[in-house]
């Protein structure tokens, strides 16, 4: 998986995400989903560009997960299907899974149970100083990309504003989610946003 700020593009979408695991469970491939989209605005989006991309988009999050993590993610909690959502993007977007294995999960390997945005800066600066895709980015970008991570982390419940600063908010993960987790080979985001393993 290659580097990429797409990421951007797109929101956390837990109803939306909701939907698409649905329709999953009916084995609809992602040509008959953005068709879907399309003709009955399932995502209730104003553009046909829009609807498209969302729906491919909520299809690759989700179409390598088992029926059975879908049919838990359809009827779990909101904190339970916030963490499934997140994992869904983690595992979707190498340099988003590279900060929360390498920053967030560190932080709680630590102790530290505090983000600042100077930690986003030097994880950004270390990746840029790594690899001449991200060097090419923006600032305009990575000012994005930062934003994004905060959001998506906070969204899904594990990140809540603290003054100027961030405090992680370690989740509650029941037996059966860490076991459909598991048996999905989710492990390593699992791991990433628990601090275990």
């Amino acid at each position: 998986m290659k580097y990429s700020a797409g990421i951007v593009s797109f929101s956390f979408w837990l109803y939306e995400s909701k939907t698409t695991a649905e329709y999953l469970l009916e084995d609809i491939s992602k040509k008959e989903l953005i068709e879907l989209s399309l003709s009955e605005n399932i995502y209730q989006v104003d553009s046909e560009r829009r609807s498209k991309r969302m729906a491919g988009h909520l299809y690759n999050r989700f179409n390598d997960f088992s029926k059975d993590l879908l049919r838990y993610f359809v009827s779990a909690d909101p904190d339970a299907s916030k963490l499934i959502v997140l994992i869904s993007i983690i595992k979707n977007d190498k340099l988003f899974f590279e900060f929360i294995h390498e920053v967030f999960r560190e932080h709680i390997l630590l102790g530290n149970y505090t983000i600042k945005d100077s930690d986003l800066d030097i994880f950004f600066m270390n990746k840029s100083n790594q690899s001449e895709i991200i060097e090419n980015w923006t600032e305009k970008t990575i000012n994005r990309l930062k934003t994004m991570y905060k959001s998506f982390l906070i969204e899904a419940g594990l990140l809540e504003k603290d003054g100027n600063d961030y405090k992680i908010i370690l989740p509650f993960i029941d037996y059966r989610l860490k076991e459909l987790l598991i048996q999905n080979n989710l492990t390593p985001y699992l791991n990433a946003i628990t601090g275990e393993g």
